[in-house]
């Protein structure tokens, strides 16, 4: 049968329609699975033509602002608090009082020790009184022994033979009643001292002169009598207000310390370092310091202590380490966030390329030379942040290939963070990097 022509040619598209489509879908299935990707015509690695320059290494922390002495006193006389001579942020000189508690108790101890007092030292006077009788009625005795013809009539005598001892004895009974008493009146005097001294203690006086920064009791808390708190930590909560102004006699004081006080005028950094950063610093070496308030602003420090023991923090064990400030901003405030970095080691006059230029295994370091010039060993010292030291194995201008395809990660040796800028000072681009001239200022810093 033959088919109108309209028809034939209605059919004709279609074939073409379909065979287009398999077309297309068999060149999308070889570009994608059988296509090789040529190299690019002319793409190298970046190179590096080995400098002369200073190469220091650092290691970086984060920390915050802390008072460098501190103090949480508390009353060591139980009582209910009465006034409270302070407020938060006031500044207080050593030994200013801060609050006070009822004394009615304590004072009354001090009464009965006074009394105790009296009495002891009236039987140490009347304990020696007897002990001179009894030392005359020896002598008396020794000489009427010693007499030709001793009289019976004698009134010590008579008193001895009354008695039913001897001369000897009774001067050995009157030494032991007046050490007792004696040793009766040193512990009377001893508790009239520690009486006064509860008396004293009913007014509590800041141990170290400095800025309140927590008031942790009110007026109408009982306090605990603990001894008071020192030391070098962190500062109390410049929020904590006590329980309120409320009377009530059944509100306990905090055990912390009544308040808190910090030397504001003497701020140091405390930092914590991971153990394989730790074991590069010591105390004495030189450090810098930025706060996030002041990022404009680098400050001097120096390393003063690292803690022989570590914390450990899900199941990263780290070292705290303690940094002295040379100058403290006028801004600044206990609790502010503080970046460290530590100058660990440092070469001058040094050779140096990337450290992406070096390739380490084991005890060797390798680096390729550019334009096919294949690898060579090298010797390398100190290994910064971003540059590494040649020691042996380069010479001066040598280039080498970058195998990372940048200088450096994420700070360079200062720790100021430019990630694959160039240590003279420009920035590379491209895949290039600017040519070093010989000495040239590239200090690698």
């Amino acid at each position: 049968m033959v088919l109108p022509r309209h028809k034939l040619r209605g059919l004709s598209l279609l074939n073409v329609s379909l065979v287009a489509v398999v077309l297309a879908i068999a060149i999308t299935a070889y570009l994608l699975f059988f296509r090789k990707d040529t190299p690019a015509a002319g793409a190298t690695r970046p190179t590096f033509a080995v400098a002369r320059g200073e190469v220091t290494a650092s290691v970086s922390s984060s920390g915050t602002l802390q008072s460098s002495q501190t103090a949480s006193p508390q009353f060591e006389t139980s009582g209910t608090v009465t006034q409270i001579l302070v407020k938060v942020g006031q500044v207080v000189a050593k030994g200013a009082a801060i609050a006070k508690v009822d004394p009615s108790a304590a004072e009354r101890q001090l009464r009965i020790a006074d009394q105790n007092q009296i009495a002891a030292a009236n039987s140490v006077t009347a304990a020696a009184e007897s002990l001179d009788d009894a030392q005359d009625a020896a002598e008396a005795a020794a000489e009427a022994s010693a007499s030709p013809s001793p009289t019976p009539t004698n009134g010590q005598q008579a008193q001895n033979q009354n008695q039913g001892q001897s001369p000897e004895v009774a001067v050995s009974n009157a030494e032991a009643s007046l050490a007792r008493a004696k040793a009766d009146k040193e512990q009377a005097d001893q508790d009239v001292e520690g009486a006064q001294a509860a008396v004293d203690a009913t007014t509590l006086k800041a141990p170290i002169a400095g800025t309140i920064t927590a008031i942790n009791g009110s007026v109408g808390s009982v306090t605990g009598g603990s001894s008071s708190s020192n030391g070098s930590g962190a500062g109390g909560s410049t929020s904590g207000q006590g329980s309120g102004s409320s009377a009530s006699s059944t509100t306990t004081a905090s055990a912390s310390g009544f308040v808190d006080i910090s030397d504001l005028k003497s701020l140091q950094v405390a930092a914590s370092f991971p153990e394989a950063d730790a074991i590069k610093i010591k105390a004495g070496q030189s450090a810098t310091v930025t706060l996030n308030a002041e990022p404009g602003t680098t400050l001097t420090a120096t390393l003063a202590s690292v803690s022989p023991t570590p914390t450990t923090t899900n199941g990263v064990v780290a070292y705290s380490a303690t940094f002295s400030l040379a100058k403290i901003p006028a801004n600044a405030r206990i609790g502010q966030t503080a970046n460290v970095t530590v100058q660990t080691a440092k070469a001058a006059d040094a050779l140096y390329v990337p450290s992406t230029a070096v390739a380490t295994s084991g005890t060797t370091s390798t680096v390729t030379m550019a334009d096919g010039g294949g690898t060579r060993e090298v010797k390398v010292g100190v290994r910064g942040d971003s540059f590494t030291q040649i020691t042996s194995g380069l010479n001066e201008g040598d280039r080498v290939e970058l195998l990372q395809g940048a200088i450096g990660g994420t700070a360079n040796q200062n720790g100021q963070g430019r990630t694959g800028q160039f240590p003279g000072g420009g920035q590379f681009g491209n895949g290039q990097l600017p040519r070093v001239g010989a000495g040239g200022g590239n200090r690698g810093r």
